[in-house]
């Protein structure tokens, strides 16, 4: 093996097993394969079929005046919300966006000097 290449095949070896390492470590450390589950590792879905045990379909289609009314009333007071809303959504689009434009690069520059590195 040409030691030139030796750098870049550890390098590579080397952030390989950290990644598989961070794979495994997630997996095996998912709520779905505890046994035991507390409040904070259920499922948004489980959560809300313990509360809404004895909702019938006619509770969910007759309308609720008294919270309409405070969510409505809220609205001046958390004003300020909405336009720091704005900004964050348009970061996450911004950013979301360069990633995606910048991926096939990455990838394209990934491959070429592994080709390049490994002959």
């Amino acid at each position: 093996m040409n030691k030139k290449k030796l750098p870049f095949i550890q390098l590579a070896v080397i952030f390989g097993s950290i990644t598989l390492m961070v794979l495994l470590y997630s997996w095996a450390s998912s709520p779905n394969t505890a046994s035991n589950s507390s409040m904070m590792e259920q499922s948004m879905g489980n959560m809300m079929k313990m509360h809404l045990k004895n909702v019938t379909v006619a509770d969910l289609v007759k309308p609720q005046n008294g919270q309409i009314e405070i969510s409505q009333g809220g609205n001046s007071i958390a004003g300020h919300h909405n336009a720091q809303y704005g900004f964050l959504k348009t970061m996450h689009y911004l950013t979301t966006a360069t990633i995606v434009i910048l991926l096939p690069f990455i990838i394209a520059g990934t491959v070429f000097l592994g080709i390049i590195w490994l002959k």
